[in-house]
Protein backbone atom coordinates (compact mmCIF):
# COMPACT_ATOMS: atom_id res chain seq x y z
CA UNK A 1 0.00 0.00 0.00
CA UNK A 2 1.33 3.44 -0.98
CA UNK A 3 0.03 6.08 1.42
CA UNK A 4 -0.09 9.62 0.07
CA UNK A 5 -0.18 12.95 1.82
CA UNK A 6 -1.33 15.62 -0.63
CA UNK A 7 -0.60 19.34 -0.46
CA UNK A 8 -3.12 20.81 -2.86
CA UNK A 9 -5.37 23.89 -2.69
CA UNK A 10 -8.04 22.64 -5.11
CA UNK A 11 -10.41 20.20 -3.36
CA UNK A 12 -11.70 18.91 -6.69
CA UNK A 13 -8.23 17.52 -7.46
CA UNK A 14 -8.12 15.62 -4.17
CA UNK A 15 -11.64 14.30 -4.75
CA UNK A 16 -10.64 13.21 -8.23
CA UNK A 17 -7.63 11.31 -6.89
CA UNK A 18 -9.72 9.59 -4.23
CA UNK A 19 -12.23 8.53 -6.89
CA UNK A 20 -9.49 7.35 -9.25
CA UNK A 21 -7.44 5.34 -6.80
CA UNK A 22 -9.10 2.87 -4.45
CA UNK A 23 -6.88 1.33 -1.73
CA UNK A 24 -8.27 -2.19 -2.11
CA UNK A 25 -8.05 -2.12 -5.90
CA UNK A 26 -5.02 0.05 -6.71
CA UNK A 27 -2.90 -0.11 -3.56
CA UNK A 28 -2.85 3.69 -3.30
CA UNK A 29 -4.53 5.68 -0.54
CA UNK A 30 -4.69 9.37 0.34
CA UNK A 31 -4.39 9.38 4.11
CA UNK A 32 -4.16 13.16 4.59
CA UNK A 33 -4.22 16.48 2.80
CA UNK A 34 -3.75 20.20 3.41
CA UNK A 35 -3.79 23.29 1.23
CA UNK A 36 -0.36 24.65 2.23
CA UNK A 37 3.03 23.52 3.49
CA UNK A 38 2.78 25.06 6.97
CA UNK A 39 -0.35 23.03 7.69
CA UNK A 40 1.37 19.91 6.41
CA UNK A 41 4.30 20.50 8.75
CA UNK A 42 1.88 20.96 11.66
CA UNK A 43 -0.38 17.99 10.96
CA UNK A 44 1.38 15.31 8.87
CA UNK A 45 2.55 12.29 10.87
CA UNK A 46 5.52 10.77 8.97
CA UNK A 47 4.77 7.33 10.38
CA UNK A 48 1.40 7.30 8.63
CA UNK A 49 2.33 8.15 5.03
CA UNK A 50 4.96 7.25 2.45
CA UNK A 51 4.98 9.93 -0.26
CA UNK A 52 4.13 13.61 -0.55
CA UNK A 53 2.09 14.69 -3.58
CA UNK A 54 2.81 18.41 -3.88
CA UNK A 55 1.19 20.99 -6.15
CA UNK A 56 3.67 23.43 -7.65
CA UNK A 57 1.66 26.58 -6.98
CA UNK A 58 -0.02 26.74 -3.59
CA UNK A 59 -0.59 29.62 -1.15
CA UNK A 60 2.10 30.62 1.30
CA UNK A 61 5.47 30.38 -0.39
CA UNK A 62 7.16 30.05 -3.75
CA UNK A 63 7.68 26.51 -5.14
CA UNK A 64 11.36 26.27 -4.21
CA UNK A 65 10.61 27.45 -0.66
CA UNK A 66 7.83 24.87 -0.36
CA UNK A 67 9.97 21.91 -1.36
CA UNK A 68 12.85 23.12 0.81
CA UNK A 69 10.61 23.38 3.89
CA UNK A 70 9.17 19.91 3.30
CA UNK A 71 12.61 18.33 2.92
CA UNK A 72 13.83 20.06 6.09
CA UNK A 73 10.90 18.87 8.20
CA UNK A 74 10.39 15.45 6.60
CA UNK A 75 13.85 14.21 5.60
CA UNK A 76 13.73 11.09 3.53
CA UNK A 77 10.07 11.43 2.51
CA UNK A 78 9.81 11.33 -1.31
CA UNK A 79 8.16 14.31 -2.99
CA UNK A 80 6.21 13.99 -6.23
CA UNK A 81 5.21 17.22 -7.93
CA UNK A 82 1.62 17.13 -9.23
CA UNK A 83 0.84 20.17 -11.31
CA UNK A 84 -0.67 21.66 -14.46
CA UNK A 85 2.60 23.56 -15.11
CA UNK A 86 4.28 21.89 -18.10
CA UNK A 87 7.31 24.19 -18.12
CA UNK A 88 10.58 22.29 -18.55
CA UNK A 89 12.23 25.05 -16.53
CA UNK A 90 10.09 24.29 -13.49
CA UNK A 91 10.52 20.56 -13.92
CA UNK A 92 14.30 20.99 -13.93
CA UNK A 93 14.17 23.26 -10.88
CA UNK A 94 12.07 20.78 -8.93
CA UNK A 95 14.38 17.86 -9.69
CA UNK A 96 17.38 19.96 -8.68
CA UNK A 97 15.56 20.86 -5.44
CA UNK A 98 14.99 17.20 -4.60
CA UNK A 99 11.68 16.11 -6.18
CA UNK A 100 11.64 12.47 -7.24
CA UNK A 101 9.01 12.85 -9.95
CA UNK A 102 7.09 15.55 -11.80
CA UNK A 103 3.58 14.60 -12.90
CA UNK A 104 1.09 16.66 -14.88
CA UNK A 105 -2.47 16.65 -13.60
CA UNK A 106 -3.73 15.47 -16.97
CA UNK A 107 -1.56 12.32 -16.78
CA UNK A 108 -3.31 9.00 -17.32
CA UNK A 109 -4.13 6.89 -14.29
CA UNK A 110 -1.60 4.22 -15.25
CA UNK A 111 1.22 6.76 -15.55
CA UNK A 112 0.42 8.19 -12.13
CA UNK A 113 0.26 4.73 -10.55
CA UNK A 114 3.50 3.51 -12.12
CA UNK A 115 5.30 6.72 -11.16
CA UNK A 116 4.17 6.46 -7.54
CA UNK A 117 5.22 2.81 -7.40
CA UNK A 118 8.72 3.62 -8.69
CA UNK A 119 9.13 6.55 -6.30
CA UNK A 120 7.95 4.36 -3.42
CA UNK A 121 10.75 1.95 -4.35
CA UNK A 122 13.31 4.77 -4.14
CA UNK A 123 13.59 5.61 -7.83
CA UNK A 124 13.64 9.05 -9.44
CA UNK A 125 11.23 9.18 -12.39
CA UNK A 126 11.62 11.43 -15.42
CA UNK A 127 8.65 12.16 -17.67
CA UNK A 128 10.33 13.28 -20.88
CA UNK A 129 9.81 17.03 -20.51
CA UNK A 130 13.45 17.83 -19.76
CA UNK A 131 15.58 18.84 -22.75
CA UNK A 132 17.42 15.75 -24.11
CA UNK A 133 20.89 17.05 -23.30
CA UNK A 134 19.80 17.96 -19.76
CA UNK A 135 17.98 14.67 -19.23
CA UNK A 136 21.15 12.72 -19.98
CA UNK A 137 22.94 14.60 -17.21
CA UNK A 138 20.12 13.96 -14.77
CA UNK A 139 19.87 10.28 -15.61
CA UNK A 140 23.61 9.80 -15.19
CA UNK A 141 23.21 10.57 -11.51
CA UNK A 142 20.55 7.93 -10.99
CA UNK A 143 21.46 5.23 -13.51
CA UNK A 144 23.44 2.99 -11.14
CA UNK A 145 21.04 0.88 -9.02
CA UNK A 146 23.39 0.99 -6.05
CA UNK A 147 22.52 4.66 -5.55
CA UNK A 148 18.78 3.98 -5.37
CA UNK A 149 17.79 4.23 -1.70
CA UNK A 150 14.56 3.30 -0.01
CA UNK A 151 12.68 6.15 1.71
CA UNK A 152 13.95 4.85 5.07
CA UNK A 153 17.57 4.73 3.88
CA UNK A 154 17.26 8.19 2.40
CA UNK A 155 15.98 9.50 5.74
CA UNK A 156 19.16 8.27 7.43
CA UNK A 157 21.51 9.96 4.96
CA UNK A 158 19.51 13.18 5.03
CA UNK A 159 19.97 13.22 8.79
CA UNK A 160 23.71 12.70 8.28
CA UNK A 161 23.84 15.49 5.70
CA UNK A 162 22.17 17.80 8.22
CA UNK A 163 24.98 17.14 10.69
CA UNK A 164 23.28 14.68 13.05
CA UNK A 165 25.44 12.06 14.74
CA UNK A 166 24.44 8.41 14.74
CA UNK A 167 23.47 8.73 18.40
CA UNK A 168 21.24 11.72 17.59
CA UNK A 169 19.64 9.79 14.73
CA UNK A 170 18.96 6.88 17.07
CA UNK A 171 17.28 9.21 19.56
CA UNK A 172 15.26 10.94 16.86
CA UNK A 173 13.99 7.64 15.45
CA UNK A 174 13.63 5.96 18.87
CA UNK A 175 15.98 3.16 17.83
CA UNK A 176 19.04 1.55 19.37
CA UNK A 177 22.41 2.98 18.35
CA UNK A 178 23.43 -0.48 17.07
CA UNK A 179 20.43 -0.54 14.69
CA UNK A 180 21.33 2.89 13.33
CA UNK A 181 25.02 1.99 12.97
CA UNK A 182 24.16 -1.23 11.13
CA UNK A 183 21.75 0.54 8.75
CA UNK A 184 24.22 3.29 7.90
CA UNK A 185 27.02 0.76 7.46
CA UNK A 186 24.87 -1.13 4.96
CA UNK A 187 24.22 2.09 3.01
CA UNK A 188 27.97 2.91 2.99
CA UNK A 189 28.78 -0.55 1.65
CA UNK A 190 26.03 -0.26 -0.97
CA UNK A 191 27.50 3.05 -2.21
CA UNK A 192 31.18 2.06 -1.78
CA UNK A 193 31.78 4.91 0.69
CA UNK A 194 34.62 4.68 3.21
CA UNK A 195 32.97 6.85 5.85
CA UNK A 196 29.81 8.86 6.48
CA UNK A 197 31.26 12.10 5.13
CA UNK A 198 32.18 10.43 1.85
CA UNK A 199 28.73 8.80 1.72
CA UNK A 200 27.00 12.17 2.00
CA UNK A 201 29.34 13.69 -0.61
CA UNK A 202 28.66 10.88 -3.09
CA UNK A 203 24.90 11.06 -2.70
CA UNK A 204 24.81 14.86 -3.00
CA UNK A 205 26.89 14.67 -6.19
CA UNK A 206 24.54 12.02 -7.53
CA UNK A 207 21.53 14.17 -6.72
CA UNK A 208 20.07 11.56 -4.37
CA UNK A 209 19.86 13.99 -1.44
Amino acid sequence: MIRLFTIEDHPVIITGLRNTFRPSRDGIEIIGSTNNVDKAIATADPSLFDVFLLDLWIPGYQPLQNIKKIREHFPGKPIVMFTSEDSTLWQRKMFEAGAMAYLLKNAEKNEIRLTLEKVFQGMTVFTGMIEPEREQTFRAGFADPKYILTPNQKEYVVFLSNGLTQQEIAEKKSLSISTVEKTIKNIREKCNARNNAELVKILIERGVI
